[in-house]
Parts: C-alpha cells; sequence; structure tokens
C-alpha cells in the first residue's frame, strides 16, 4: 500500500508538471517596440502646446509603455503679470492599442497616466520665488494612425487631459490645466513582421 501511495504521488507530481497554466496573457506575443515625439495642441486658450516623447514594447495589437510631456507658457491664467513662467510637465505610463494594424490608415487609441507638477516662477527682480505644484494627470484619446513605411507610424487623435491635485490656494485650479486637445504621435520602431 505505502509503494502504491508513493507511485500514486510521483504520478500527480508528472502530471501537474506537465500541464499548462492558463494566464491572462498566455497567447500574448511580443512583436516589437517603438519610440518618438509627442505633441499635445490645446483646443482653448487655456491648454497650450505641450511637446515631450515616449515609447514602449508592442504586444500584438497592444502596447505599453511610458512617456513624459512639458508645456509652457499660461502666463495668461494671471491678470497682474507677476509670473514670469508657469510650466506644466508629466509623466508616467502610456498605453493603448490599435485596430486591423495592417492597414494603411487604421484605428488608433491611447491613454497616458501620470504624476507632475506646475512650476511656479514670479517675474520680480526683488524677490527670488518659486513653487512647485504636485499634479496627477490622465490623458485618453482617440484618432487615426498612418502607416508610411513599416518602421514609421503617425496617429492624430482627440482627446481630454485631466489634472487633479493642484492647489487651488495658489491662484489657478485643476480646469485651468484641463480640457480637450489635439494630438499628435509619431512612432518610429518595429511592428512585427505581421503587422504591415
Amino acid at each position: 500500500m505505502r509503494h502504491l501511495l508513493i507511485i500514486a504521488a510521483f504520478s500527480f507530481l508528472a502530471i501537474t508538471g506537465y500541464s499548462q497554466h492558463q494566464t491572462l496573457f498566455s497567447q500574448a506575443r511580443v512583436v516589437g517596440g517603438f519610440g518618438g515625439p509627442i505633441m499635445e495642441f490645446g483646443m482653448d486658450k487655456n491648454i497650450n502646446t505641450s511637446i515631450g516623447g515616449g515609447g514602449g514594447v508592442v504586444i500584438d495589437n497592444f502596447f505599453f509603455g511610458g512617456y513624459g510631456l512639458g508645456s509652457v507658457d499660461f502666463e495668461e491664467l494671471f491678470d497682474n503679470g507677476d509670473v514670469s513662467v508657469l510650466d506644466i510637465g508629466h509623466g508616467g505610463f502610456w498605453l493603448g492599442g490599435t485596430f486591423a494594424p495592417h492597414k494603411l490608415v487604421h484605428l488608433y487609441t491611447s491613454a497616458r497616466i501620470g504624476w507632475g507638477a506646475v512650476d511656479v516662477e514670479l517675474n520680480d527682480p526683488t524677490v527670488r520665488y518659486s513653487d512647485v505644484d504636485k499634479i496627477f494627470v490622465v490623458t485618453p484619446e482617440i484618432g487615426l494612425e498612418v502607416n508610411f513605411t513599416r518602421w514609421f507610424r503617425v496617429a492624430g487623435t482627440v482627446g481630454y487631459r485631466w489634472v487633479d491635485g493642484t492647489n487651488e490656494n495658489r491662484g489657478y485650479t485643476n480646469e485651468d490645466f484641463s480640457g480637450g486637445i489635439i494630438g499628435l504621435s509619431l512612432r518610429f520602431g518595429w511592428f512585427g513582421s505581421n503587422r504591415w
């Protein structure tokens, strides 16, 4: 009986050793990677141009990576003209996907989720003042992407930049930095041999 139990235990271990575990991404394949510049243009006067870049890993029709963006010149938020520079910068995760990426023009969507800061410097030669206000930023977008070559793609999008965490005691609010955007992303890289 003891030998039978030992044989049964080893048989069970052998079977479980050969069995495959099912996972959420068990069928996913890394097919490439990319990097390139990102630009955001505000749809109203409160949001000025942001420029930065990002990159990621392509997994089938999905991508995951990181980004960084910065914009300047929000002086119009302040009527007294004392503010010399009011910058907003943020960076974090960038994820998205394409649908029918083998077609010349196809649907493209992404979301950038990041952390950053609003930086204020006063335009007063007698006072040296700098203030950093930490923020959280989410920017979902949707649009179309064009395959220019096997290694170069351009996406034009519309989206919304949502900012949270500003200190309203400093003369501005979350809404001053939130709003609709037009996006332009240039992606250089390898998107997989079967993706053209």
